[in-house]
């Protein structure tokens, strides 16, 4: 349901996760702005006291207040959106719970500017650090023409220069008023930038001036932002997550960069700060004596441990099993998918409810952030630029080659690049092959696997399985083909054994049996280990994948074998 409009109302939305103390003092100096306002607070699952202050605050402010609740912490993207479409506002003004208004008149202020011109779509206030040694916090969001962000004139003392009215670039979440309509016309905040709140509030206004409205910085009015107390998501590497994200900007909107307004460099350097918020009635903030700061929050740095945080993931000509399997690990949020036929994107949007589907594969990594990508198909070229851009690759069976620069890539990277074997990284098949390796079973004689699939990829499948199982590698390989069937007489570590696919099952299944003093067998069905060590690997955990060379060499192989088998046949 959408709201009726107010007009004239400004809708306070506000973000908040714990940090009680800050959002009260928060509310509490906005309640007593003039103006007509209303607030609309978004709870990402707070679980200092929060809560309970939020159910006391509607009989206790004068304002109108909204609050919405959820259990869990995916973001500001999707919950600022949410906390908009919640909203009654001709004017939404987001507002981070450690911004404070020490002038009642700030929110007039701003509604004002949007209310007399219809071409500005948004505008943001002067920023302060607390305390007495007036420094800037932001003067504005600037950018230079080609493609730098930063915050004008933080660390420094407060001049005539950021006392001014200006067109800008873009302006933060921390204090910036938008036109309701404005903001449902570009489409509200891209919630591909989720779960780490960096850069949505950039590409959102790059938005609004991509479609000829403009973004003003009103330096006559200013709030106090107590910087880094909202939404840390601490499990991340910020200084990381703001490069992977500065180059979807750059890839997005390098021609509104340029067209400006552009800032010079210097502008955009941040002075280093000491803070001391303990006393939130007496902080203080000031000037560290050192180089100029071009990194973000990399304080945070020392804060980046592995978490349970969202994993962005593209998946790239990936089939509805691939999908399905993805849907089965958790932390996994799919964000783009790709596919040249219309027809499978479009089942994996229905599927996903994902933000971004493109037929263009190159083009969706260079515009959606994201952490790692499931190749479905051979690109070896798509492969090797995401692991040049740090991100991790997993590649099914049809996405492998030879191809020397992929493992050259994937050995040079600080990303990591698996393929998925479902089978060999199956723990009852692994349990199966240490039974055999112990002699539980004598010395076997002879062996046979059968798999019921849906895909291409059987034989590689099968070999790879009965490789796991005997503790050697293929020896030869007679191959027969007949009605979507496939049968093969196979030597591995020195026993013969058969194989047999077949492809009339709704779900792959894998039986494998070895006899000789005894018999021992399985029957499973396929894993999703693959898929949730690929995404631990992107959190930053510790995952051992075998070498890509030597899982390339193998399943290449066997492939073509299969491939000139079918042929034959």
């Amino acid at each position: 349901m959408i709201p009726t409009v107010v007009p004239g109302l400004v809708s306070v939305v506000m973000l908040v996760r714990n940090r009680l103390e800050y959002t009260r003092s928060a509310i509490s100096s906005l309640a007593r702005a003039s103006g007509d306002l209303e607030f609309v607070i978004v709870d990402n699952a707070s679980q200092d006291g929060t809560a309970d202050y939020l159910d006391e605050l509607p009989a206790t402010c004068d304002r109108p207040v909204t609050v919405l609740r959820f259990a869990d912490d995916r973001g500001g993207a999707e919950r600022r959106n949410a906390g908009a479409a919640a909203a009654r506002g001709e004017f939404l003004f987001f507002v981070d719970n450690d911004v404070v208004a020490d002038d009642p008149g700030v929110v007039e202020a701003l509604a004002a500017e949007l209310a007399a011109d219809p071409a500005v779509a948004a505008v943001s206030p002067l920023l302060l650090f607390p305390g007495d040694a007036g420094l800037v916090q932001c003067a504005g969001g600037g950018s230079t023409g080609d493609g730098r962000i930063g915050l004008v004139g933080r660390g420094r003392p407060v001049a005539d220069a950021h006392r001014v009215r200006r067109e800008q670039t873009w302006a933060p979440t921390a204090a910036l008023m938008v036109r309701r309509t404005s903001f449902r016309r570009a489409g509200g905040f891209d919630v591909a930038f989720d779960p780490v709140s960096l850069c949505e509030d950039v590409d959102l206004c790059c938005r609004l001036g991509a479609a000829g409205e403009r973004v003003v910085y009103v330096g006559s009015v200013a709030m106090r932002h107590f910087e880094g107390t909202t939404l840390n998501h601490v499990g991340h590497d910020k200084l990381r997550v703001w490069k992977r994200h500065m180059r979807v900007l750059r890839a997005r909107w390098a021609e509104v960069f340029a067209a400006g307004p552009r800032h010079p460099a210097a502008d955009l350097d941040w002075t280093p700060v000491g803070k001391d918020y303990r006393d939130l009635a007496r902080p203080r903030v000031w000037p560290l004596v050192q180089a100029a700061d071009r990194g973000f929050f990399t304080s945070d740095r020392a804060l980046a441990l592995p978490g349970p945080e969202d994993v962005r993931v593209l998946a790239v000509d990936c089939g509805p099993a691939t999908h399905a399997a993805l849907r089965t690990v958790p932390g996994v949020r799919l964000v783009g998918v790709a596919d040249q036929d219309p027809t499978a994107l479009l089942a994996a949007v229905r599927a996903h409810d994902v933000p971004w589907a493109m037929r263009d594969a190159a083009r969706l990594l260079d515009t959606v952030p994201c952490e790692g990508v499931v190749l479905g198909s051979h690109r070896p070229e798509l492969a090797v630029a995401a692991l040049g851009r740090g991100l991790h690759v997993l590649l099914e069976p049809a996405a492998l080659s030879d191809d020397a620069e992929l493992v050259e890539a994937s050995r040079s990277s600080e990303g990591r690049c698996a393929v998925v074997r479902p089978w060999a990284d199956h723990p009852e098949l692994a349990a199966l092959g240490r039974a055999v390796a112990s002699g539980r079973i004598g010395v076997p004689t002879r062996f046979t696997a059968r798999l019921e699939h849906t895909d291409g990829e059987a034989l590689s499948h099968l070999l790879d399985a009965v490789e796991r199982v005997l503790g050697g590698t293929v020896g030869t390989v007679v191959t027969t083909v007949a009605a979507h069937r496939i049968r093969a007489t196979v030597v591995v570590a020195g026993v013969r054994g058969a194989i047999e696919t077949t492809g009339s099952a709704a779900r792959s299944r894998l039986r494998v049996s070895v006899f000789g003093d005894g018999e021992l067998s399985v029957d499973i069905g396929p894993t999703t280990r693959p898929y949730a060590d690929f995404v631990e690997a992107a959190r930053g955990g510790l995952v051992r994948w075998a070498g890509l060379g030597t899982a390339v060499a193998r399943l290449v192989r066997w492939r073509d074998e299969a491939a000139a088998s079918t042929a034959a046949g």
